[in-house]
Parts: structure tokens; C-alpha cells; sequence
């Protein structure tokens, strides 16, 4: 990592593995944002196999891209205090201005439509396959992400019991 290469993935699941043995996690735990590929889901399954154990559910949250886009691009930064808005769904008071502290907010570089197209692109190479790799497995649950926020996190308890 110091030399700014990525983990390899036995080591990350290893990692994980130690992390989830651990007792605020044995009555369940949830990974967000892994696995991202097809060969780190592969290392995790191998792991959790010889551990007896396996993935119960793997839950996509399904938001169009176009969605996304203009999700991220209406998110706002405080260059000062980092606080964080969306021109939609949490404005500031004053456009423009961080109701904190009152310096200027600005759509970071990563919000940017070119920037999170590029990351969609990557997603739907890498990330997406996952989709078929876990529903090969029976145990892929969809979530309507276009939903609001609390139905969403309402249909991801209910998978989870």
C-alpha cells in the first residue's frame, strides 16, 4: 500500500477473516463495497468455505446511472470544514455557502459527471458481474435504489431479517 499498489486479495480476505471473527461480529455482519470483482469474491467464497461457512446474501441496490449522475453531481462540499449538501435533498441555507461555517461549497472533483462516468464504466466491467456471480448462487436479493432513502433501508432489513 505505501507504494501505492493495491492488496493483493488473499491478504484482504485475510484481513476481513480477522476482523469478522471477532465478537461484536458473531451474530452476523455485513460488507459494503466487497467484493468488487469476480476473483475477490472467488478468494472470499474459498475462505468462508474452509471456515464452514458462506455468504447468505448479497444485496444490489439497483439505481440507474443516469441516477447517479445527477445524484453526485448535486452533492456539495464545504472546502473548510468538509460538511457536506445536495442542491436537492439537503441545501444549504445561501447557495453556494457552508451554513457552518460560512465559507464557499464546491462540487469536488470526484462528483464531477465525466469523473463518475468513468467510475460507472469501471463498475459495470468489474463490479457488475458480481450481479450474475451471486445470483448463479441463489442468494442475490435486488433493492429498488430509485426509492427514498428509508424505503430503501427498510427493503435491505427485511432481507436481513
Amino acid at each position: 500500500m505505501d507504494q501505492g499498489q493495491l492488496v493483493p486479495d488473499e491478504l484482504t480476505v485475510k484481513i476481513l477473516l480477522d476482523r469478522v471473527a471477532q465478537e461484536d461480529c458473531k451474530n452476523g455482519y455485513v460488507l459494503d463495497g466487497f467484493p468488487r470483482t469476480i476473483p475477490q469474491a472467488e478468494v472470499l467464497d474459498k475462505a468462508l468455505t474452509e471456515l464452514g461457512e458462506a455468504v447468505d446474501y448479497a444485496i444490489n441496490v439497483d439505481v440507474p446511472d443516469e441516477n447517479i449522475v445527477k445524484r453526485m453531481g448535486g452533492r456539495r462540499a464545504c472546502v473548510s470544514c468538509g460538511a457536506t449538501y445536495h442542491l436537492e435533498h439537503i441545501p444549504p441555507k445561501t447557495e453556494g455557502i457552508c451554513d457552518r461555517c460560512g465559507k464557499e461549497l464546491v462540487l469536488r472533483d470526484d462528483d464531477k459527471p465525466e469523473t463518475v462516468s468513468k467510475r460507472l464504466q469501471v463498475y459495470h466491467e468489474q463490479t457488475q458481474p458480481l450481479i450474475d456471480f451471486y445470483g448463479a448462487k441463489g442468494v442475490l436479493k435486488e433493492v429498488d435504489g430509485t426509492r427514498e432513502m428509508n424505503e430503501v433501508f427498510d427493503a435491505i432489513g427485511k432481507i436481513l431479517g
